[in-house]
């Protein structure tokens, strides 16, 4: 005969770690605590594990009751509400009648679907996606089955410490995320006024970035943009979407949803209607000689409604995180994002002379409510010439031909052809450029 398949023991000191690795059966089963008479862990055939205790009244009927789920639960705070319910119970309360009055009070859960269904959709996309990351990943795992009412002080500093780790601003977000929710659960009277726990957390301050790139890296990041194109690591698409990072100072997401629809090149313009200023209406921003091109190149395909498409050709490129990653450990760059391309042009243009209010404009920056009221730049105007100036630059930059801080390129190329009386030599470099870049491609 077959030895019996060995089980695991009933009765038990439960702990975190034990439960954790419990594994479902065909049917359900529980697992005995052997500290606290009737408290248990019960797991489905689905793996659904719920704590919960067991008593037995004055007629012998035996009454079971849940006090939670695992692993929103942990092993200690279950117990301890076990020992709280058994006391109730010898003092001759009614137990199961206590906890379905608790369970009629919200949830976390209960809070957050009313943020779904009366906060969320005030929100802009992008945000609200964010919101539901830290929910999903952090909040709910570790707070979803608690009463709001009973959310605390230390609950909030264990969910900022066990999240800090190696993110915390990340962990911060997650706190400003639930002191949200509080706030709401005061404004539905879940909780009293001015006692969301959140304003008491201390949280590491986040260190603003200052990185920019500099000539030498520039030329460093094209030289290998080429260089794994050639190779096919990268497609020239891939390569097309960091130049227009680079020459235009737009947000990598903002670059990457562009469709040709948003294109005007009649009017040489580009439209956003979502961004980060979105209230204040569209934001229209000049298109300089050196985005025409990429536009031109991607045009002539047109496979798909936007400039920089995804792999299904309807949706938009969304991996720019591993190209640019392969793009900087080829380049030898460190401690690079994409955005600090757009913080290189903002920093460009600034050192070309230009007005900081007119490379906030270009960066689809709020100028504050008077002066964007009063201050509205036109693409064709101060705005198309910084951004055709700055991209100039950063184009030199690129190409290893090493231009000087605050040195107007094109400024530079008229003084020289007017020596020579040639007055169209700006027109001509930028035909020269275009063809360059169309060479570029192809490789």
């Amino acid at each position: 005969m077959t030895s019996p398949t060995k089980r695991q023991p009933t009765n038990v000191h439960l702990t975190d770690t034990r439960v954790r690795k419990l594994q479902p059966r065909e049917k359900l089963y529980r697992i005995w605590d052997m500290n606290i008479p009737g408290f248990h862990v019960q797991v489905t055939p689905k793996g659904s594990k719920s704590f919960r205790v067991q008593f037995q009244r004055s007629n012998g009927k035996k009454v079971q009751v849940t006090i939670g789920d695992f692993p929103s639960l942990d092993v200690e705070s279950a117990r301890e509400k076990a020992q709280t319910l058994r006391r109730m119970h010898r003092d001759g309360r009614d137990v199961r009648a206590h906890m379905m009055e608790e369970r009629s009070t919200q949830e976390m859960w209960d809070l957050v679907k009313i943020w779904e269904r009366d906060f969320a959709p005030l929100l802009k996309k992008t945000t609200k996606a964010s919101y539901d990351s830290i929910l999903r990943t952090t909040i709910l795992p570790a707070l979803g089955s608690r009463l709001v009412k009973d959310i605390s002080y230390e609950d909030v500093r264990s969910l900022y410490q066990n999240a800090c780790g190696p993110t915390p601003t990340q962990a911060g977000r997650a706190v400003a995320v639930l002191s949200r929710l509080l706030t709401i659960a005061e404004i539905q009277g879940w909780r009293p006024d001015g006692t969301n726990p959140c304003r008491k957390v201390t949280r590491l301050p986040d260190k603003p970035r200052k990185r920019i790139l500099t000539v030498d890296e520039l030329a460093r990041l094209e030289t290998a943009m080429v260089a794994l194109v050639s190779a096919g690591k990268i497609t020239p698409a891939n390569a097309d979407l960091i130049r227009f990072i680079a020459f235009s100072g737009l947000r990598r997401s903002e670059a990457m949803r562009l469709a040709f629809a948003d294109i005007d090149i009649q009017r040489n313009t580009m439209t956003f209607q979502e961004h980060k200023t979105d209230r204040s209406g569209d934001k229209v921003l000049p298109l300089n000689n050196h985005l025409r091109s990429i536009i031109k190149r991607h045009q002539a395909a047109k496979l798909s409604p936007y400039l920089f498409p995804g792999l299904t050709m309807d949706k938009p490129f969304n991996g720019l995180g591993k190209v640019w990653e392969r793009i900087c450990v080829k380049a030898k760059l460190q401690d690079l994002t994409p955005h600090d391309l757009r913080r290189t042009f903002m920093s460009t243009c600034t050192e070309l002379g230009y007005p900081i209010a007119v490379g906030d404009t270009l960066l689809g920056h709020s100028l504050g409510k008077i002066r964007d009221t009063y201050t509205q730049l036109q693409p064709n105007g101060i705005m198309g010439q910084a951004s055709q100036e700055t991209a100039d630059w950063i184009s030199e930059a690129m190409r290893g031909r090493k231009p000087k801080v605050g040195e107007k390129v094109t400024e530079t190329r008229n003084l020289r052809s007017t020596k020579t009386g040639k007055s169209k030599a700006t027109k001509h470099s930028t035909s020269r450029s275009d063809e360059r870049d169309q060479r570029r491609a192809k490789v």
